[in-house]
């Protein structure tokens, strides 16, 4: 089921509504944690755009996926991290600076690299004669940059020229932002009505296992190289909550409503795991440094 492009731009107005929402809450100031704990910042930076892709194509052919299916599942381990992942760090009680500049990183560098590594991936996946989906690679980079790179950029401008004006409107932002996403699975979800259960438990053990690698990797891959439980933590959430509204936004414009689905069932995932692992850290929670590894 395709939907029309009134539909399809109302969606990328609507997404691009989201990220400027982001913008309100960012400024040059949180981008100096960078230059503290810059291994940090680069070890969840660069857990969403090799680590996560890899697990993804690793899933997918291990599953052995419909081609559609595991496009999907691909563009769902391209994305940036979402922003409830702040959230999830906050009731974790783990290193919420840390956080938002692994978001705001990725965020920033996923109109280059989502596009980039959805176009490398998907050209190893071996589709059905006649379904062959290419991967349109300067329009997605076009559109992610229009969707992402701009909003964001406007509105840490806002902030920049007035705070208190940005601090009023983020939190409008952000309600519009859980709304935006709900809209997104349940359109999802009813485009896919026909065939979801048979979907569901194909694609679903992809999802569960995309995502507890995910809290793996980004959990144990920073222990390994000595970062410090909390920042480890922050990480793991930061990796395993992708900014899923991105994936089904892209996959509909680009795709259909099949490879969205992936990104769909990872969002009702992720946050199920996400704040059980919260709930789980809260109760034990790990002292925060903030310089290097320990």
């Amino acid at each position: 089921m395709e939907m029309n492009q009134t539909v399809l731009t109302l969606l990328k107005i609507m997404l691009a509504v989201v990220m400027f929402g982001m913008g309100l809450g960012l400024s040059v100031r949180d981008f100096r944690r960078v230059l503290q704990t810059p291994w940090q910042a680069l070890i969840g930076t660069a857990g969403h755009f090799i680590l996560m892709p890899l697990a993804a194509f690793i899933v997918v052919k291990v599953l052995n996926l419909p081609f559609e299916l595991a496009l999907g599942v691909i563009i769902v381990g391209s994305c940036p991290s979402g922003t409830t992942s702040n959230l999830i760090n906050y009731f974790a009680k783990a290193d919420v600076a840390l956080a938002i500049v692994i978001t705001s990183l990725s965020t920033l560098l996923c109109p280059i690299l989502t596009p980039l590594i959805v176009n490398f991936l998907g050209g190893f996946l071996e589709a059905p004669p006649g379904k062959e989906i290419a991967v349109p690679i300067k329009d997605m980079i076009g559109l992610v940059v229009a969707i992402i790179a701009i909003p964001v950029g406007l509105g840490m401008l806002v902030r920049k020229l007035s705070a208190k004006v940005a601090g009023i409107l983020e939190k409008v932002f952000k309600i519009f932002g859980i709304l935006f996403l709900l809209f997104m699975i349940i359109l999802v979800l009813f485009q896919n009505r026909d065939n979801f259960w048979s979907m569901v438990t194909t694609v679903g053990l992809a999802v569960v296992l995309h995502n507890t690698i995910a809290f793996a990797l980004g959990y144990f891959v920073p222990k390994l190289l000595r970062v410090p439980e909390a920042q480890s933590r922050t990480i793991a959430i930061e990796m395993a909550v992708q900014n899923t509204t991105l994936g089904m936004t892209l996959a509909v414009t680009f795709f259909n409503g099949t490879v969205a689905m992936p990104a769909a069932l990872f969002s009702l995932w992720m946050y199920m795991a996400g704040m059980t692992m919260a709930l789980i850290w809260a109760r034990r929670p790990a002292p925060l440094h903030t310089g290097e590894a320990a």
